[in-house]
């Protein structure tokens, strides 16, 4: 191993286990590794009767790895924990206020104007599609029926109004299946409310006692593997904080540039068009067709087939920058996921929790397979993990069987 310029220090490698130990360690870790899929599995089926909480936890937990990077600054400047965290609430809430002071008026008049031409985008709409459909039926020899758009959009060819009734109320019905009744629907909105007053609330709460929780927490924890534990919850803490901090960074670059794009080439609710890109940025590998689906559909709709192609390359460039320059520097030192994985965890994460379960089934899944990646070290290899800490000598202050690395001067560091 080489520090600084050219001294190396010989370190003399650990014995290689039989392999009847390792067959052992590898067994241990296997049926550790079932046992802890199996209490998780438990666990996780407890908590769908109280899911309710998910949302306002989830976001209390976004919050709070926002903010504390701020106030431990802070803390670290002399300034009390809870001055600071009060303080990072109002720089969070005069960040919101300040941003919604200055998008709602583009974002009114954007609306107004959409109002305003809606007949008109309405059925140049319906034209687009029923001529699409019919391009698709001679092409592929293919029956494509847009009567339900047709009669939700109440164009000129919409079917006879019988028909246009039995599509409402099948309509109707499929909603109330999927969503339930009214009653439900209500209870849903209040528990949105709920949601955004609750979770500031624990997170103020979790992010003034963070220092003690994370003292009891270790606590709980036998003293020979609390060194251990604690290395690994910083690299969960860094892989899971990363992540968030990256996506929302990625969306809202995505958002800016995607409406920038849009304006300078004319297209229509380019503000709008913009937001909910960078929104449903948030959802890995999907976010991003459907910014671009929308922007084309939208200048094909108003300005023909040549203005929808710009709004589809803008996207494309926009989502090139990202994928090239903006998401690697951001996201690659923390979650390092194969794209099929990424792919699998969004589907999984989808079917078991909905939004939040697309949003944070990647970041799980990275967790997962560090917490994987430790086992095999630790228990199967009988080896020392990576600390987590920078520098080089973190590994002697873990190992001190080893020799003691020479200094490094500047000039040293300098010239290597």
């Amino acid at each position: 191993m080489v520090f600084g310029d050219t001294q190396a220090v010989s370190m003399p490698l650990p014995p290689r286990l039989p392999i009847s130990e390792r067959l052992r360690r590898a067994g241990v870790a296997a049926w550790s590794i079932l046992g802890v899929l199996l209490v998780l599995f438990v666990a996780f089926k407890g908590l769908l009767y109280i899911r309710v909480i998910f949302a306002p936890i989830g976001l209390a937990i976004l919050i709070i790895f926002l903010l504390n990077p701020l106030i431990t600054r802070l803390e670290e400047r002399g300034v009390p924990r809870s001055v600071g965290t009060f303080l990072a609430y109002i720089v969070m809430i005069g960040s919101v206020t300040l941003f919604l002071m200055l998008t709602i008026p583009y974002v009114a008049r954007q609306v107004e104007i959409f109002s305003d031409q809606w007949p008109e985008f309405r059925d140049k709409t319906v034209t687009f599609i029923d001529d699409a459909a019919a391009s698709l039926e001679d092409r592929f020899d293919i029956e494509i029926d847009t009567t339900t758009v047709d009669c939700l959009l109440s164009s000129e060819n919409a079917p006879s109004e019988q028909r246009c009734d039995e599509v409402s109320k099948e309509l109707r019905d499929s909603f109330i299946d999927h969503f339930g009744n009214f009653t439900e629907i209500g209870r849903s909105l209040l528990e949105i409310i709920l949601v955004f007053v609750l979770a500031p609330l624990i997170a103020l709460y979790v992010l003034i006692d963070l220092p003690q929780l994370k003292r009891d927490l270790l606590n709980l924890i036998p003293e020979t593997h609390r060194d251990e534990m604690s290395d690994l919850g910083a690299k969960i803490h860094r892989t899971f904080a990363g992540f968030l901090r990256g996506q929302l960074l990625v969306a809202l670059f995505v958002g800016v540039a995607s409406a920038i794009g849009f304006r300078i080439i004319g297209l229509p609710f380019w503000l709008m068009i913009g937001a909910i890109a960078g929104f449903f940025n948030l959802v890995p590998l999907v976010g991003p067709f459907i910014g671009g689906g929308l922007g084309f559909l939208v200048g094909t709709v108003s300005g023909g087939v040549g203005l929808g192609v710009q709004a589809a390359i803008v996207e494309l460039v926009v989502q090139q920058l990202d994928n090239h320059v903006i998401s690697p520097n951001i996201m690659r030192r923390t979650v390092q996921l194969h794209p099929a994985t990424v792919m699998l965890a969004l589907l999984a994460g989808g079917a078991l929790a909905g939004f939040w379960g697309v949003f944070l089934g990647v970041p799980a899944v990275a967790v997962t397979k560090l917490l994987i990646g430790h086992l095999w070290i630790t228990r199967v290899l009988g080896d020392q993990p990576t600390p987590y800490t920078r520098g080089r000598k973190a590994d002697f202050d873990r190992r001190p069987d080893l020799p003691e690395p020479p200094s490094v001067t500047p000039e040293d560091s300098s010239n290597s």
